[in-house]
């Protein structure tokens, strides 16, 4: 509560000592409220009659309403005077009238009320109190009942509001005390076990931390270790609790429940201890919702912890009054018109987005798609309205809905078109669109978007018991027959180290739904009854669920499963774990979609918690999709890959559709070599049918993915057909006042790359070109080889150019993991001792290597360093700066590295063996040191051999847009003469021994022809060994155009005008075009 409204709170309650009739009351109040609002209400008032601000409020004498609804003079208030006033005034002003907020005072109690189909609807009245003046100024200050979006969610709850700040702080207290606590330890274990499954944040720079905690608008008390992801939590069970009431609060508008408002009837009990118990019953026991049929709406218990924290009074009293608050400030909106408003349909992603730093949740993966996105997603899968009707449609990871939401919104249009009535649209929309997410907080977002998106049928539906079908469920790791155990038994683990079920059940009762459904639900009531496990096996048999014979084959799995949950409870976790298990082993019994569509998470396989790795390793090993190179980034792919396959298998069904937004790179990058197989198992295949590419886009306003969308269908024995239909998509030209086109980088057209995330789909096609291109497989004898991406026709015609070159290799630069210490500038020397004075560059990498230092060091340790796609240019080298590299071993074999320990020592090279010595922590913790050069030297480096020391180099940068090549050969060391030059490992390089070779190659590479095929199958971030699918020809020094062209790149070389020089790389491409076609025809 602010100052002014608590300084008219106060100016009332010392009022109500004194006033006898109703003109005190309304004086009272109306001094009360102008102080809190700081407006002139009797102005307001002689504008607009009974009503300030579109609420309209009706005065009694003190406490005549006598603090029962049923009251005459509530009555008279309410429909006597509201009920008239109300629908003159929506008349008046051309409104709906139930946008008004009428509210009745008697000055012991307010009532407030909304007129609905000409009737009076009010809510339970609420004793004068902080909670209820808060309550009616925050109806005066809201004009008209707030619309459910996700910018008034913000503004009312966000980290910039005074509501969620203060409640989202009362948590953050209560999550220290719990965990500060060496008694009841359930809160710590409901904490640990989400922070290890879901609260993970990798990757982040100190520099991110203090961002996102910046951008928090609490405190955390605890250890400051679990700082992030204790912040974590307690904004993700805000979030849930807010999603929770909102649900509760459109069943009620809508009709569903006997309640008008659940807030409300929160609102008018008294005692704190009441409206704890009415949340743990209503709200996180899900009473509220089974009441009206949504059964197993809120099936997790993670996030009512902070109902458990409240048995301390002090926490309970701040809690509750946090919690009243939140309830006062939400009681002012309006939830029958939600699926109406706003633009995005996905209110809930939306408020989430803006309730979580944008650096937290890129680090978590959470991506969520933009609606034009989504709905070109659905629209790939080219249903009409039969289909529509009749297709099942699964999102694996289904976040907070997106995806079910378009589903739906298709499948109701068509059901509207087909005539058909509110029932058979719910039955069949809660039977074929469905949802599995593994995090408990997108589970509950996405039933709840599922819930708004349906509420105007189930009116239509009195009676009618509905479930939602999406599930806490893992789209990768999934119950299953172990495949080396019984296949009788299905053995599924669920949880963490604090959980850690180790679930075994029969595979008959797994597969039946139904029945597992009873099993489940009278084991369940027997851990709340704290029953051991022989008494619960005779119960299923004499409640008819098992036979005498099941039960007897069943007894000892069932029972391995029940005693293990009945621990958890007497840890006080209660038996809720049923309702968990029945959720993944729901999972399983789904049966097969004929579409699968969704945006997976793009998680690096490292990036995943430890335990759900172990977990689901032997799964996706199964699919064989890892790369074959042990270094080539094979443990590092996305998990996106891996659910791919997973739920192509498990759950589409043969020549169904799978569409997922995914990243492009599995088409071409190295360490996809595996997922480019298609291969599910020994006789399925995922056939690829289409790709959207969207890389030069950007789709996700908060990253900078490379993003396309793919289509896939599950055949027996399927191949892929190439040339595969592939579309580039570019953003439309930028064009200046006049109307032409702008330049960019190098000279080409400058395109919109940003997406506006709130378009509709067919506002994005406005914006965008799609250029039809083609995708073949880079080699016919590798399988999984990437593929090229060209202009229709281009790959056939230069097909013959395509293989492993038998004369060239490509090599990366040197790897040192810390380029802060090896890379240097000179700033001084002394040729009569050969030593030179170096200064370090800490702000090279991510390392805090401290302020630049500086050091003697022996000028032999140095080598002129290429370092990156700024020192490159068409047939020309330009070093932006003049830097020099320490390199102090010849190569990464034994002899190299006993050689480069010998020759740094406080003997021979003494001074930099000091330098290196004075960054020696740094340099042992490495990452490519520790995992690859085990017993090297401590400063020994990675990616060095021969070839680093060759005196001629073809250099290309690994990262580019425009792909380029240059020779270079040898630089001067201040104090030492000339060295070569040595790459660093953002450039690949080509060796040579002889100038001519090296020169002739960077002409070839400069063919427009060449250039393509590299670019077509490279990612622009890996230009790697190029020469491993292009095969060029050899130098022959005794053909006369090979030389010319050597001649021709040399020319350019020592040419330092661009303008002349371009006229000479023009020559250049020229005739590297003529050698390269007259190959090209050879070859056919």
């Amino acid at each position: 509560m602010d100052t002014n409204t608590k300084k008219g709170y106060d100016l009332i309650n010392r009022r109500r000592k004194q006033w006898v009739n109703e003109e005190e009351v309304r004086h009272a109040w109306m001094k009360g409220l102008e102080e809190a609002l700081q407006i002139d209400l009797d102005a307001e008032r002689a504008k607009r009659d009974s009503s300030y601000n579109n609420v309209v409020i009706e005065f009694k004498g003190p406490g005549l309403f006598k603090g029962s609804e049923t009251s005459p003079k509530f009555i008279e208030a309410t429909d006597g005077r509201l009920l008239k006033y109300i629908p003159r005034l929506a008349a008046e002003q051309g409104l709906d009238e139930k946008d008004y907020i009428g509210i009745a005072i008697d000055g012991d109690h307010v009532g407030f009320a909304q007129v609905q189909d000409g009737k009076i609807v009010h809510q339970p009245l609420m004793p004068f109190s902080t909670i209820a003046f808060q309550m009616v100024v925050d109806a005066l200050r809201a004009n008209f009942r707030r619309a459910i979006t996700s910018e008034n969610l913000a503004e009312d709850f966000g980290h910039l509001s005074e509501t969620g700040r203060e409640f989202m702080q009362e948590l953050s207290n209560a999550l220290a005390d719990a965990l500060g606590q060496p008694g009841n330890r359930k809160i710590k274990m409901l904490f640990e076990e989400w922070a290890t499954l879901y609260g993970q944040a990798a990757d982040l720079s100190i520099q991110q931390r203090k961002k996102i905690n910046g951008s928090l608008g609490f405190d955390f008390a605890g250890p400051a270790a679990i700082d992030l992801p204790a912040k974590l939590f307690v904004t993700h069970t805000f979030h849930s609790l807010l999603m929770k009431l909102i649900a509760a609060e459109i069943v009620a508008a809508h009709g569903m429940a006997s309640s008008t408002s659940l807030i409300h009837e929160l609102l008018a009990l008294g005692s704190d201890e009441a409206l704890i118990e009415a949340l743990r019953s209503d709200v996180e026991n899900g009473g509220f919702f089974n009441a009206v049929g949504l059964h197993g709406f809120v099936e997790e218990a993670i996030f009512s912890w902070y109902l458990d924290a409240t048995t301390k009074k002090a926490i309970r009293t701040s809690m509750c009054l946090a919690i009243r608050t939140l309830l006062a400030q939400l009681s002012v909106y309006r939830f029958d018109t939600i699926k109406k408003t706003g633009r995005s349909r996905d209110v809930l992603r939306d408020f989430y987005q803006d309730l979580v730093p944008e650096e937290l949740r890129k680090s978590l993966g959470e991506f969520y798609t933009p609606d034009w996105l989504v709905e070109h997603s659905v629209a790939k899968l080219g249903y009409k309205r039969d289909k529509w009707l009749a297709a099942r449609l699964l999102d694996p990871t289904c976040g907070s809905g997106s995806f079910l939401l378009e589903a739906i919104e298709q499948k109701r249009r068509a059901a509207l078109t087909a005539g058909w009535t509110a029932e058979q649209t719910v039955d069949m929309l809660t039977t074929t669109v469905w949802g599995f997410d593994l995090n408990p907080l997108a589970v509950q977002s996405s039933r709840v978007n599922f819930l708004i998106a349906i509420a105007d049928l189930l009116q239509q539906c009195k009676g009618k018991d509905v479930e939602i079908p999406v599930l806490l469920a893992d789209a990768v790791y999934s119950p299953a027959p172990h495949p080396d155990g019984d296949q009788k038994v299905v053995e599924y683990s669920i949880g963490s180290q604090q959980a850690n079920l180790q679930v075994v059940l029969p595979a008959d009762l797994a597969r039946d739904r139904v029945l597992l459904d009873k099993v489940f639900q009278l084991m369940g009531e027997e851990v709340e009854n704290d029953t051991e496990f022989p008494p619960v096996s005779k119960a299923l048999v004499k409640a008819k669920i098992l036979s005498k014979a099941q039960a007897d084959e069943w007894n000892d799995h069932l029972k391995t499963t029940y005693d293990q949950v009945l621990a958890l409870h007497r840890q006080n976790w209660n038996g809720i774990w049923f309702r968990i298990v029945r959720n993944f082993f729901w999972s399983a019994t789904a049966g097969q979609f004929d579409a699968i569509v969704g945006n997976p998470p793009w998680v690096r396989w490292s990036n995943l918690p430890e335990a759900y790795r172990n977990r689901a390793k032997p799964t996706c090993e199964k699919y064989a999709i890892f790369s074959d190179t042990k270094f080539h980034g094979g443990n590092e792919l996305d998990i996106s890959a891996i659910i791919t396959y997973t739920t192509a298998d498990k759950w589409l069904v043969e020549d169904g559709r799978l569409v997922f937004v995914i990243t492009q790179t599995v088409f071409q990058s190295p360490s996809s070599q595996g997922f480019r197989r298609f291969r599910i198992n020994a006789t399925d295949r995922l056939v690829p049918i289409s790709i959207d590419d969207m890389k030069e886009l950007k789709p996700f306003p908060d990253a900078a993915n490379k993003t396309a969308v793919a289509m896939f269908t599950k055949k027996i024995g399927g191949t892929t057909r190439y040339p595969l239909d592939y579309r580039v998509w570019l953003g439309k030209p930028k064009t200046d006042n006049a109307g032409n086109p702008k330049k960019g980088r190098g000279g080409q057209v400058a395109r919109l790359k940003a997406i506006d995330p709130r378009l509709h789909r067919a506002e994005v096609a406005d914006l965008v070109d799609v250029i039809q291109m083609e995708a073949n497989p880079v080699s016919q004898t590798m399988e999984g080889a990437p593929w090229a991406i060209m202009k229709p026709g281009h790959f056939a015609a230069c097909q013959p150019m395509f293989g492993p070159s038998t004369w060239v290799n490509g090599r990366k630069g040197i790897t040192t993991d810390l380029n802060g210490v090896y890379f240097v500038d000179v700033i001084d020397s002394n040729p009569a001792t050969k030593t030179v004075k170096v200064r370090t560059r800490p702000h090279e990498g991510k390392t805090d290597l401290g302020q630049p230092r500086e050091f003697w060091v022996e000028a032999e340790s140095l080598f002129p360093l290429a370092k990156g796609a700024g020192d490159l240019h068409p047939c020309y080298f330009l070093p932006e700066n003049t830097l020099y590299a320490f390199v102090p071993n010849k190569g990464i074999d034994r002899a190299s590295l006993d050689s480069a320990a010998a020759r740094y020592s406080s003997h021979t090279n003494p001074k930099t063996f000091k330098f290196f010595k004075a960054y020696k922590s740094f340099l042992e913790s490495r990452s490519t040191f520790k995992t690859r050069m085990k017993g090297a030297p401590f400063f020994a480096i990675y990616n060095v051999g021969d070839y680093t020391f060759a005196p001629y180099k073809v250099i290309w940068a690994e990262m580019t847009g425009d792909f380029s090549a240059a020779v270079v050969a040898s630089g001067s060391v201040p104090g030492y003469g000339p060295r070569v030059y040595v790459p660093d490992h953002k450039l690949y390089f080509a060796d040579f021994d002889q100038p001519e070779p090296a020169f002739y190659l960077c002409g070839l590479l400069h063919s427009e022809i060449v250039k393509e095929m590299i670019e077509a199958h490279n990612v622009a971030t890996n230009m790697g060994d190029i020469f491993k699918h292009v095969s060029l020809p050899e130098y022959d020094a005794s053909l006369a155009e090979h030389k010319a062209l050597a001649e021709l790149v040399k020319q350019a070389h020592q040419e330092h005008d661009s303008k002349k020089r371009a006229n000479i790389v023009a020559k250049v491409r020229a005739a590297a075009a003529e050698i390269i076609e007259a190959e090209i025809a050879l070859r056919q």
